[in-house]
């Protein structure tokens, strides 16, 4: 096996188990679709919490797509199989991160634009709130990995997994808020992006070196 071909596995495996991406994709339309009828539907309240309500929701339904991400190769033993294939498990954690993020990410900012308007985005944010989308995600996918490979073992671990990584994600979703917020005051907002930017490449950095060492831990 070649790094490549575990990439177009993972691929595909993504795309026969979409069951997982399609409940958190779901999940991400109905908090958006809920939280104004259940709280104020005026232009007045939804316009400065747009860009706070979409990324809550993108954070939250980030868990839900992450909770599985190894249980499905811990369940059938291909995770043990991987683990002593002489392979670099962290390049492996990271192409399955890519894999994960990739099938999150496009469809995530297809339907934002959508969601923006219904949720009276102000005019010249979209394009700010997409790119914190880009630039923090990877974060959110890096970070989830690891409290993913923390519980790949217990039967009932998404709620372990959410209190583990939810600290974690709160710096990336007040910076990324805070950018929409400041281009919606016409504020200089480079400065939080390069934060968000710099928050991503620290997990990148950590990701690699932490999953594998929880994952080893819980195949024991």
């Amino acid at each position: 096996m070649t790094y490549f071909s575990y990439f177009k596995a993972e691929c595909l495996v993504l795309f026969r188990r979409k069951q997982n991406l399609v409940n958190a994709l779901l999940f991400f339309t109905l908090v958006i679709v809920l939280f104004p009828l259940g709280v104020d539907p005026s232009k007045a309240f939804l316009a400065p919490a747009a860009g706070g309500i979409i990324w809550c929701a993108a954070a939250l339904s980030t868990v839900i797509s992450l909770e599985s991400m190894f249980k499905e190769d811990y369940a059938d033993g291909s995770l043990e199989q991987l683990l002593v294939s002489g392979l670099s498990i962290s390049w492996l954690v990271l192409l399955k991160v890519l894999v994960h993020w990739l099938g999150m990410i496009i469809p995530l900012l297809l339907l934002t634009p959508i969601f923006s308007e219904m949720l009276f985005l102000p005019d010249g944010v979209l394009g700010v709130l997409m790119t914190t989308l880009l630039l923090g995600t990877p974060g959110l996918f890096l970070i989830g990995s690891i409290g993913a490979s923390l519980t790949v073992s217990l039967r009932q671990g998404a709620l372990l997994m959410l209190l583990l990584i939810l600290p974690f994600y709160f710096p990336i979703i007040i910076f990324s808020t805070s950018a929409i917020q400041a281009v919606a005051s016409g504020l200089p907002y480079s400065g939080l992006l390069a934060i968000i930017s710099a928050i991503s490449l620290l997990a990148l950095v950590m990701s690699p070196l932490m999953t594998p060492i929880c994952l080893r831990a819980s195949v024991r």
